[in-house]
């Protein structure tokens, strides 16, 4: 079957790459850090802009964007006070770019908020005022308090129990303090919320960056429910065999339609999150701050939160929060592990090796649907997450792996299933590789790593049989540009639909 070969040759690609599948989203998956949501990483995303204006330069003039999300599952009418970062924590995105497996030393990201109270008086934000529709002055009086974050770059730093000492430390955007783009409250206090938010892009014409920190809408989709109800994951076909719940199997063109929710109920409907993206010339993030090219173009990236914390009475930053691969602490971490796992770095996996090779959610998955997958240890999962090259010796690490060198695919031509994409009758699609620019080659917002993930971890029978959540793109569909996720729903008017609404 067509198909079945194109998924296969999809996974050699992967590791041949040096990228390989995760799983969903990181939503309140370790005891600790669902008490803080405010330091909670949801979603990183590494990916070449696809943007006309990104497409339209030559390869060694392109530009790369990292997406880094937190407070999961915003209710958008939750007011009076509803969500900004917090001042007290700091958020940094790290790339790797010499394949030494963490980028501490290499290259850091820092994001720093601060908060000031502009009407103290006020009884609640907003009320009886003139609509938001600036980010400071008159203009937003509304919101009774404005944030502002500065950005830093950070290079050839030491690094010691995860702190960073010594660092070469380059202010971005000539070091202002930019403000942050507010919740969407509502059509009468927030009325052009587009042009709102397009007044929180700003651009570096010394480094060539772009950065936006605010709310967007929430573009992972799944069926959360289901999938922790011991993946009672959702079916539309007829039972399998006597006595075991079947699989839950798309059809060939329900699998290949990103907009149909087939059977599936997209939790995070009518969801927001607070986004910070940043996008910066692909020549700043090489090892030798050059264009992209076979020896310099594979990078590695993640995210992480640090709070300050009383250590052997000192104050230090401590983190309390990482993501790179998505699903990793939910579904390979075990639950007394999990609050280790957010402290530690991405090159210290090998103290968490066997949870990958004895993988539980591949056990899981057979167990409920009497479908063999393929036997421990899963060398494969080790290969394709915690390596560049599929049996290249090296440091175990947990990124984002992102090839620079292929090329980004058209708003019109995304594919949720990245590589796996195929037309209604099976075929590869949009190109005969399918979209080569989607998860798990780096990750893009609108990326179904969830079936994909499913599928990888199931094996041949999985792939054959276009086993999923039943869940597509979310609602809101690609976002054509930067900061490349969607209008967050407003609070008065959100919708959480279902399959059919």
């Amino acid at each position: 079957m067509q198909s079945i070969r194109t998924a296969a040759a999809a996974i050699a690609a992967c590791a041949m790459l040096g990228v390989g599948p995760a799983g969903a989203a990181s939503h309140r998956e370790a005891p600790k850090i669902a008490l803080d949501p405010a330091a909670d990483i949801t979603d990183v995303y590494a990916f070449v802009s696809y943007d006309q204006a990104n497409l339209d330069r030559a390869p060694a003039d392109r530009k790369v964007t990292f997406v880094l999300n937190v407070i999961p599952g915003q209710e958008p009418g939750s007011g009076p006070n509803y969500f900004d970062f917090d001042d007290d924590v700091v958020y940094q995105i790290i790339v790797d770019n010499d394949r030494s497996g963490g980028g501490l030393s290499d290259l850091v990201y820092e994001f720093r908020f601060k908060t000031e109270v502009t009407d103290p008086a006020k009884f609640i934000r907003p009320v009886a005022l003139a609509p938001v529709t600036e980010l400071e002055g008159p203009r937003a009086a509304a919101l009774a308090s404005i944030q502002r974050y500065t950005v830093a770059e950070l290079r050839d730093c030491r690094v010691r129990d995860g702190e960073l000492r010594d660092c070469r430390r380059t202010p971005l955007f000539g070091g202002r303090a930019l403000p942050t783009v507010p919740s969407n409250i509502g059509p009468r206090t927030t009325p052009n919320y587009d042009a709102l938010a397009a007044k929180g892009i700003f651009s570096d014409s010394t480094s060539g960056a772009r950065v936006f920190a605010g709310q967007r809408a929430e573009t992972f989709a799944i069926d959360l429910g289901a999938v922790f109800d011991t993946l009672n994951l959702r079916v539309e076909t007829p039972p399998g065999a006597p006595g075991r719940p079947p699989l839950p199997v798309n059809t060939v063109a329900e699998d290949a339609n990103d907009a149909m929710n087939p059977f599936g109920n997209n939790t995070f409907s009518g969801f927001n999150v607070n986004t910070i993206a940043l996008e910066v010339p692909i020549r700043s993030v090489t090892l030798d701050r050059q264009p992209a090219g076979a020896s310099n173009g594979a990078i590695g990236m993640w995210a992480r939160t640090l709070r300050v914390k009383r250590v052997n009475k000192k104050n230090k930053l401590v983190q309390v929060s990482r993501m790179a691969n998505p699903l990793v602490n939910e579904l390979i971490i075990r639950f007394g592990s999990k609050d280790r796992w957010n402290a530690l770095l991405p090159e210290q996996e090998a103290l968490f090796v066997s949870m990958y090779r004895d993988l539980a959610v591949g056990d899981a998955l057979e167990l409920v649907s009497g479908v063999p997958v393929p036997n421990a240890p899963r060398e494969d999962i080790v290969s394709l997450l915690l390596q560049y090259s599929n049996g290249t010796p090296g440091v175990l690490s947990d990124l984002l792996r992102l090839d620079l060198n292929v090329p980004p695919t058209p708003v019109g031509q995304i594919r949720r299933l990245g590589p796996f994409a195929h037309d209604a009758a099976g075929n590869p699609a949009p190109t005969p590789f399918g979209d080569p620019a989607g998860f798990p080659n780096g990750r893009r917002p609108n990326d179904d790593v969830t079936d994909i993930v499913v599928r990888a971890a199931g094996g041949a029978n999985f792939i054959a049989n276009f086993v999923g959540d039943g869940v597509g793109v979310a609602e809101k569909g690609v976002t054509a540009s930067f900061p490349f996720l969607p209008t967050p729903f407003d609070g008065r008017n959100r919708r959480h639909i279902d399959p059919g609404e």
